[in-house]
């Protein structure tokens, strides 16, 4: 309610925006102390800033020009008619302005028909007879959309709640459209708004948003809370959690703002323990459909006392979790979990000029500084931010040095941010973190997990921490990553910690270390340069003698002058790739657990008695081609692999590596000259045994019953092997055994006892006269790789799915009958240049589904091609350069959906093949089309 006031003050809208959010005109004396009290405290409660006469005009103030000002500062005006409304002059006016704000300035007027009949208002009868010089206003306001209460009606609660509703969608948040200005915004909060599914009014979601620091998590999630909040009977966005939950004090009063921003009670709560303040949230809320925000999370106890249920809130409440850690979203146990991206390089570009010259274009001439400038952020937000803040005002001549300036001493505030992941780690997991910044970034993961176990540091579990904590990526190729402003603050962690402790710049790694005094040697952890890069000037060889916590090398070429002289007895990995000299002083590395020397010169790890060496579990000498003989290693059992390829001398391996218990994987590739291995495998825990090309190598050793392990065996090429022992029956998990190109002439009855063994190749054994006895007996083998001429052995193989023959065999020497083959989905027919035509028992394979032929021989092999299974599927026909003649496969084959026919050089010359290749083509591609469309039909109707 107002006093009289003047109309003549011309409305006009402020250039700051609206003052108000909502104006209410009312008749004191009939709704002050019921309706519009309610309606008041209800949008108070909302956070919409409203204008009511009693609560925001002082005394002694001149009550029309305040009335004035207010009404057209006001966003919406809410007129509630009621009995003695038009008894007021002063309501009248008020009603007046309104009006004409609302034509003039595009004011939101709502109406609200309290105990009174709208067509009253509108046709002025009844209490509004007497209108006069306001009808019009009147009338006009009358015929907006509006609310109208009856008497004796109850249940003005439900009109005062669609009232602020309607007022809440319209309202724009304070400080205007800021969402616009925030780079990339829009569609994060699309997207995040689809997984929030606000149309599930039955649920309660929880939706976590994670990623490194500076990502812009906070500034997401507050963005979307800004634009959804009015949707909901109550909600509450808690900043800095991990800040502000140091002690049960701290929690107490998060519980109390969320309370009373959910609520709307100034007048707090006595909560002075957790556990106390998380029941009184869940009594107070359990029934409301609520927002709540809870801004970086970083330990489960704040969940437990901030959200520790769905239970706590009411059907079609949101919680949006933002953390650094993804595993504490599992806990929460999230619907959704959103990762924003960096960003690209546009948006980065748009980003980083509103901060350095406060628009979006920058000038030309500092485009290359740009560049540099924004690759040194790789797209993070923050430090785009931090970036173009900086150097805001400062000329082009300028940016160059503070850029050079910033490349060797990054933002503090960038990296202080970033840091705070790194300080919430365990003492394991910061090794971990700061081993992968100095050392494995970019490195295969598997690779890394192997040395960082030796290390003692459980990298299992520490690299899927720093990749919940988004300190480190994994790609999928399996490559270790990290964002190149964290690997700095990795390095700058080394530096104030144990300076020079981990050393990988190869240029100047001669002189720090020439440079450093024996106590600063002892600090030295590891050396890991580039790989295969050396240093421009070698080291002494006593270089490691005062390197007490050695524990990683890994160089290249002629690291030091000489043969190393001293090796510390601490170090727990040694990669030496090219290592030049003949030897090694292994005798005192009891820790060693890695050693790695690729392509090295040397030609014996040790001689004499065994070396004890307990806690070596890995041996990589890959392309050491003056190694001939591989040494007694029984004292060292642990060896779990052991890769000898492509040692191009070797000649015997010692009879103790047979006896290796916890050996996983051994290669022994292309070691040419090996004759001798151990007689007898008594190998528990061998998985792998691969001996490929092992030209001189006789005899496959004997294998223990001990060897349930071993799964796969490549003997591939070993021409001179003629027998397969019997022995190999006790390898009961074997599934996959090649023994193409050897010279045996039988394979053992006992191999039909391998009840797992899932394929089989015997390619090219020109000397094998005869298969198994109960060979097609064998269940479990689906995939068989075998000349063709043992195809009659085959004809009753009920449990083969994948035929692979290779050789030659004419047609006509096919057998009649191949009906036994009843599972044989795949055949494969390679280098028979002798097949003319399909043998007619092809057709018999009911459940063929692929063909393959593949000959590549100039001037003979097939000729023909017809005759297929009915359920073909697939034909490939390559390099059958004698092909002259296809049949019309489009009328008979139903299911033929894919041919590839390529390198058939005379088919294309007769026009009916080519007739006939169109038509299958065409009829191929709509069986394809039809299979989709009934594939999209059946998910439609799924949905």
């Amino acid at each position: 309610m107002a006093s009289s006031s003047s109309s003549s003050v011309v409305p006009t809208r402020r250039k700051g925006g609206w003052t108000y959010d909502v104006f209410l005109s009312f008749r004191g004396e009939d709704t002050r102390n019921n309706f519009v009290d309610h309606l008041f405290a209800a949008l108070v409660q909302k956070g919409i800033h409203t204008f009511k006469d009693d609560k925001m005009l002082g005394g002694g103030q001149p009550i029309s020009q305040e009335l004035l000002k207010a009404i057209r500062e006001s966003r919406w005006a809410v007129v509630v008619f009621s009995k003695n409304y038009a008894n007021s002059s002063w309501c009248l006016d008020e009603l007046s302005y309104i009006m004409e704000c609302h034509n003039q300035m595009g004011q939101k007027v709502l109406p609200v028909f309290y105990h009174v009949d709208p067509s009253d208002v509108r046709k002025q009868k009844g209490d509004f007879a007497s209108a006069g010089k306001w009808s019009d206003a009147l009338r006009a306001a009358a015929n907006l959309s509006g609310q109208h209460i009856l008497p004796h009606y109850g249940g003005e609660s439900a009109f005062i709640t669609k009232i602020v509703e309607e007022i809440l969608a319209d309202r724009q948040p304070r400080g205007g459209s800021r969402e616009n200005h925030l780079i990339g915004i829009r569609p994060r909060i699309d997207a995040l708004i689809s997984l929030l599914k606000m149309e599930a009014t039955e649920e309660v979601r929880i939706v976590g948003i994670w990623g490194m620091g500076g990502i812009g998590k906070t500034t997401i999630a507050r963005a979307l809370y800004k634009r959804i909040a009015h949707k909901f009977q109550g909600s509450s966005f808690v900043t800095n959690v991990r800040e502000n939950s140091s002690s049960k004090k701290d929690i107490c009063a998060l519980q109390r703002k969320i309370l009373e921003d959910i609520l709307g009670s100034s007048s707090g709560f006595g909560i002075h323990d957790p556990e106390d303040g998380g029941e009184v949230i869940q009594e107070r809320c359990c029934s409301k459909k609520v927002l709540l925000v809870l801004d970086d999370i970083n330990d489960v106890k704040q969940l437990e006392f901030l959200c520790a249920t769905r239970e706590w809130f009411g059907p079609g409440s949101r919680i949006i979790i933002t953390t650094r850690d993804q595993h504490l979203l599992s806990y929460a146990d999230a619907d959704n979990k959103y990762k924003p991206a960096l960003l690209g390089t546009d948006q980065a570009l748009e980003l980083f000029c509103k901060h350095a010259f406060k628009i979006s274009s920058p000038p030309d001439e500092y485009m290359d500084l740009i560049n540099r400038a924004i690759n040194y952020t790789h797209g993070l937000p923050l430090a785009l931010k931090v970036l173009g803040s900086f150097l805001c005002g400062r000329k082009a001549s300028v940016w160059g040095s503070a850029l050079d300036t910033l490349a060797k001493t990054p933002s503090a505030e960038v990296l202080d941010t970033l840091k705070l992941s790194f300080d919430y780690l365990n003492v394991s997991e910061k090794q971990i973190f700061l081993d992968i910044a100095c050392f494995y970034k970019g490195k295969d993961v598997n690779d890394v997990t192997r040395i960082l176990d030796g290390f003692g540091f459980n990298p299992i579990i520490g690299i899927s921490v720093l990749v919940e904590k988004s300190l480190i990526t994994i790609s999928s190729n399996n490559k270790l990553g990290m964002h190149d402003l964290i690997q700095e603050m990795g390095w700058i962690v080394v530096q104030a910690s144990a300076r020079n402790s981990r050393l990988c710049d190869l240029e100047t790694i001669h002189d720090v270390i020439n440079s450093l005094s024996q106590k600063e040697l002892e600090l030295i952890e590891g050396v890991v340069l580039p790989l295969w890069k050396e240093i421009k000037e070698s080291l002494s060889a006593d270089v490691f003698k005062s390197m007490k916590n050695f524990r990683v090398l890994d160089c290249y070429g002629k690291f030091t002058s000489c043969e190393p002289s001293f090796l510390p007895d601490g170090l727990r990995w040694f990669c030496w790739k090219s290592y030049p000299f003949s030897s090694l002083p292994v005798a005192h590395m009891s820790k060693l657990v890695g050693l790695e020397m690729e392509w090295g010169n040397i030609k014996h790890l040790w001689e004499g008695k065994k070396i004890m060496l307990q806690n070596l579990k890995f041996i990589n000498l890959r392309n050491c081609g003056s190694l001939k003989r591989f040494p007694d290693v029984s004292g060292a059992p642990n060896i779990e692999r052991l890769d000898l390829s492509a040692c191009g001398d070797l000649v015997e391996v010692d009879e103790s590596v047979g006896s290796l218990k916890k050996l996983i994987y051994w290669d022994m590739t292309l070691c040419y000259k090996l004759k001798c291995l151990p007689s007898m495998l008594q190998m528990d825990s061998l998985e792998t045994l691969i001996l490929p090309r092992c030209h001189s190598l006789k005899r496959i050793p004997g294998f223990s019953p001990c060897m349930v392990n071993l799964s796969k065996i490549d003997i591939t090429e070993c021409y001179k092997i003629e027998e397969v022992p019997s022995s190999i029956k006790h390898l009961s998990n074997l599934s996959y055994l090649n023994l193409d190109l050897c010279s045996f002439k039988n394979i053992p009855n006992s191999i039909s006892e391998l009840k797992y063994l899932n394929t089989i190749s015997l390619s090219s054994c020109k000397e094998l006269q005869k298969l198994p006895d109960d060979f097609q007996n064998m269940e479990s083998l689906e995939m068989l790789h075998i000349d063709s001429i043992h195809i009659h052995a085959l004809t009753n193989f009920p449990y083969l799915r994948k035929l692979h023959l290779v050789g030659p065999l004419e047609h006509t020497d096919f057998p009649k009958n191949l009906r036994g083959l009843s599972s044989l989905e795949e055949l494969h027919i390679r280098r028979n240049f002798w097949l003319y035509h399909l043998p007619e028992s092809i057709s018999h394979l009911s459940s063929l589904k692929l063909l393959l032929i593949e000959n590549n021989i100039d001037h003979i092999g097939l000729v023909t091609l017809h005759g297929l299974p009915p359920g073909i599927q697939v034909l490939t026909v390559y390099g059958c350069k004698t092909l002259e003649k296809i049949e019309d496969l489009s009328k008979e084959y139903n299911f033929l959906n894919k041919i590839q026919i390529s390198d058939c050089r005379k088919l294309l010359k007769n026009e009916e093949n080519g007739r006939h290749l169109d038509k299958m083509l065409d009829q191929s591609f709509l069986k394809m089309l039809t299979k989709l469309l009934r594939l999209l039909d059946t998910e439609a109707c799924c949905s």
